[in-house]
């Protein structure tokens, strides 16, 4: 017999009490700091998709103002617009800045995997911008330009969607295994 049952054999009453109690509060302190470790990833996992929810609206709502902005410009891009209505000072442009400064603050904040693509989403941007400014201060540029970076920065949106999808429960830490992280870059 091994020491331990000896003991157990010959300990007092009072000891077999104390040693059936020990083990039952130790139980009840795994299974409470499982749950508790349960509950905070449920809730992490729930406010982290909730976060990604309004990434993906947000970049929605940016392809969308990316066609609406191209469509205004286009018009006038052989010729330039300075003596017309600039539409660059809009509520459209104010509320596309608006949407950019958010999807930065989510991707900083909570999505740091997805800065390499947002990285290639806003140079893209920045070229669309930069071109249509050029347009807005009456230098002529092709239509053909203007719809080529329009549609390369409609793509580097799609492309981030895309990199949302394929990683989800990742960027949610949803699961209890990591996966590897799946990017086009």
């Amino acid at each position: 017999m091994s020491p331990f049952l000896n003991w157990l054999g010959t300990a007092p009453q009072g000891a077999v009490a104390i040693l059936t109690a020990m083990l039952a509060a130790l139980v009840a302190v795994i299974v409470a700091l499982l749950t508790q470790w349960i509950l905070g990833r449920r809730a992490r996992t729930d406010f982290l998709t909730r976060k990604l929810e309004e990434l993906y609206l947000a970049l929605n709502e940016v392809s969308a103002h990316n066609v609406k902005r191209a469509e205004e410009v286009l018009p006038y891009a052989a010729t330039g617009m300075h003596h017309l209505q600039k539409p660059g000072g809009s509520s459209v442009e104010r509320q596309a800045l608006d949407l950019h400064k958010r999807i930065v603050m989510l991707v900083r904040l909570y999505f740091p995997k997805l800065s390499s693509t947002h990285q290639r989403v806003f140079r893209r941007n920045s070229r669309v911008h930069d071109l249509i400014h050029r347009i807005e201060s009456g230098m002529p540029s092709s239509e053909e330009e203007l719809v080529r970076l329009s549609g390369s920065y409609g793509e580097a949106l799609a492309a981030m969607e895309q990199e949302i999808i394929a990683n989800r429960l990742l960027l949610t830490k949803d699961g209890l295994f990591q996966r590897r992280y799946r990017s086009d870059a």
